[in-house]
């Protein structure tokens, strides 16, 4: 006998990573490694990187919550055969699949299932299905994107203050030497911190996004299958 799948598996699954993610940054800093990737950067590109991921990280916990939402909604459907439709929206959270669904049922009323102009409009709704599930995560994998790209600032930045420390170097005595290797120490310090933090912050977030993405492609397959196989079937 199968096991029931756990109510609201998403969010969990989300806790749980950000749990681990949670626990790792805890022990870099403890360790002593998280302090001097934002003291050894003066162009505080690593805090901008830190606050964006820290936002974006938010917004997939609220995501997260509301597929996980959806989910459970459609599992109750399958379930007792029985979804709600927006006369009840007012009662509760909105249900995407109970949307859908009612969408389906007037359209199915006003057209021949046989005909071209009703498997576009099932299309049409299924569309826009996915991009009510889908569609909020496309500015957090803008976000995702920008983060690497502010590593790779970071280190164009670097890399200018290493040149511009050898570039003004007016003599090869000792103090001078010692002064341009303090300089390109310190650029070198930007290039490489930044585009560390950009890069785990970009691969962190992306994966929580296509979490999110899988869980939205599950609710849609999930609602188009039961519209397909029992809803219409009914209907007709």
């Amino acid at each position: 006998m199968t096991q029931p799948e756990p109510s609201h598996r998403l969010f969990l699954q989300w806790m749980l990573f950000a749990g681990l993610v949670s626990f790792a940054v805890w022990i870099a800093w403890a360790q002593g490694f998280l302090a001097p990737v934002f003291q050894q950067d003066p162009t505080h590109l690593s805090k901008v990187i830190v606050a964006l991921f820290l936002g974006a990280t938010g917004h997939c916990a609220l995501r997260a919550w509301f597929l996980s939402q959806q989910l459970n909604e459609m599992r109750a459907i399958r379930l007792t055969g029985e979804w709600e439709g927006p006369a009840s929206a007012h009662e509760r959270a909105p249900s995407l699949p109970a949307g859908y669904f009612h969408a389906l049922v007037q359209k199915y009323g006003q057209s021949d299932a046989r005909h071209q102009d009703y498997q576009l409009e099932n299309a049409q709704l299924t569309q826009v299905l996915a991009e009510q599930a889908r569609g909020p995560h496309e500015t957090g994998w803008f976000v995702t994107g920008m983060l690497t790209k502010l590593g790779l600032i970071g280190t164009v930045i670097g890399f200018v203050l290493m040149l511009g420390s050898v570039s003004g170097m007016e003599s090869f005595d000792v103090d001078n030497v010692q002064q341009v290797l303090q300089d390109m120490t310190v650029g070198m310090g930007v290039a490489l911190n930044t585009t560390l933090v950009g890069l785990l912050g970009s691969m962190l977030l992306g994966f929580q996004y296509l979490m999110l993405d899988r869980a939205a492609d599950r609710l849609v397959a999930d609602a188009v299958h039961y519209a397909e196989v029992h809803l219409l079937e009914g209907v007709a």
